[in-house]
């Protein structure tokens, strides 16, 4: 029962994904890439403060996972491919270890970078 119910809303939701207006998917999308940008904004400036201090690093590549899967126009697959990969690196190593910070340092900010330079009418 809870299987046909979850069917019928997945036909709801791409028959409702279907018939949106192109506006309204560019707005969703636009949504959903300031939130990514936010959240790498909000993760970069906390790389100075002491480990204890720091935002979990984890939570925030699960929410930027999340919010990339929702974004759904073709113009934005390549900073979406990029937000990915690096949303599946690190949130799926569970904790990184103090040697990796560095690296997740660096490719927090070429993110920024990438996604400054790709969506830069979208992102204030």
């Amino acid at each position: 029962m809870t299987v046909e119910i979850k069917f019928i809303e997945k036909i709801g939701d791409f028959f409702s994904r279907m018939f949106q207006s192109r506006k309204e998917k560019r707005e969703r999308d636009a949504s959903h890439l300031q939130k990514a940008y936010d959240l790498l904004k909000e993760l970069e400036e906390t790389w100075d403060l002491p480990l204890a201090e720091r935002r979990d690093l984890v939570d925030y590549t699960n929410l930027l996972l999340q919010n990339a899967q929702e974004i759904r126009m073709r113009k934005n697959r390549s900073i979406v491919r990029d937000i990915r990969v690096f949303s599946k690196r690190n949130c799926l190593a569970g904790v990184i270890p103090k040697s990796e910070l560095e690296r997740v340092h660096n490719e927090t900010l070429e993110l920024l970078g990438k996604m400054k330079e790709s969506a830069s009418e979208i992102i204030s």
